[in-house]
């Protein structure tokens, strides 16, 4: 007889989703109005799926690349009905790193809130909340020849890996951010030690243009890096080291979870951006021949893939870019 008892499987095999429920509030760094969330346990198979609590009908827009609809400066998913909601690229990247498989996310709002402007308060909620296993086995999409796409010098590229890997350069020359390389390989601990705090950021002389075109309404020192020339605004200056290029890696890897299901391989980019990061996977998804989904299996994993981690990690305060 071919079978496996249920208490022997591995849970990082296993789907997740969370204990209970969480709650958040704030404000919309785009639209700059105030809201209210919360995030729920969901069934197995379930996915991610937001819910507006203040449209009627319609309202739930399911995270999934066929309702990926282009924004300005933020991921955007919209439903048949036009109902969207946008900036879900750092709950998304949480989503990731604490291997969420399953969640409703209610929201009265049209836009996540900003918070601080990085992933940290979710994954402190998510640490003090804790998951729930549940006994379906997870799903990966690994990749298993190179595709690349580009827009100008902008590019980006995977190529197949037992595990999600990212090389990432950044360069802003004749600023204080500059030319910035990182390389990020995907789990748990690394996103919440190396990731989780770095916060969004935009240089000062393009805020007017952003609020002219309705973005960037609600954003402030307090949900923001901003950068004016070779000068950090931001009284405190940076947090970690090398927050610039470290959120755009955490971008990368909310941008990925759209599939659904963790992304499988070794990305190197130049310049990376949200419409990148999503064109990079319609074009995986394009051909058949360019992956495989499968069950996630231990050796595929990098080590402590989904491991527990220590919630009192605090990061060193810097004030300038390494």
């Amino acid at each position: 007889m071919n079978f496996v008892k249920k208490s022997i499987i591995d849970h990082n095999l296993l789907q997740n989703t969370i204990k209970r429920k969480i709650n958040f509030s704030g404000v919309g760094v785009h639209n700059g109005r105030a809201v209210s969330m919360s995030i729920e346990p969901a069934e197995v198979n379930t996915g991610i799926i937001f819910e507006r609590t203040d449209v009627k009908s319609n309202n739930k827009i399911k995270v999934d690349m066929a309702n990926v609809v282009e924004s300005s400066l933020c991921t955007k998913i919209q439903n048949v009905s036009g109902v969207s909601v946008s900036t879900i690229e750092h709950l998304m990247a949480t989503f990731s790193a604490f291997g969420i498989d399953n969640a409703i996310v209610k929201i009265n709002s049209s836009e996540l809130p900003a918070l601080d402007g990085s992933s940290s308060e979710y994954v402190k909620k998510f640490v003090n909340t804790g998951l729930k296993v549940q006994h379906q086995m997870k799903k990966v999409l690994k990749i298993v020849r190179k595709v690349k796409v580009k827009h100008g010098d902008r590019f980006i590229s995977i190529t197949p890996s037992n595990y999600l890997s990212i090389n990432i350069t950044i360069d802003y020359p004749k600023t204080i951010i500059g030319k910035s390389q990182y390389f990020y390989k995907h789990s748990k601990d690394n996103f919440i030690k190396n990731l989780s705090m770095a916060r969004t950021y935009t240089l000062f002389e393009d805020i007017e243009k952003m609020r002219i075109a309705g973005l960037a309404i609600g954003g402030n020192l307090n949900n923001a890096i901003v950068v004016d020339k070779h000068k950090i605004l931001n009284p405190d200056g940076l947090r970690i080291e090398k927050e610039f290029v470290k959120h755009k890696t955490l971008d990368c890897i909310g941008d990925f979870y759209l599939l659904g299901m963790p992304l499988i391989g070794t990305v190197n980019c130049f310049a990376p951006g949200h419409n990148l990061n999503q064109l990079l996977i319609k074009e995986i998804l394009k051909n058949k021949d360019n992956y495989i989904i499968e069950d996630i299996f231990t050796e595929k994993q990098p080590n402590n893939f989904f491991n527990l981690v220590d919630e009192n990690v605090s990061p060193h305060k810097i004030t300038c870019v390494a």
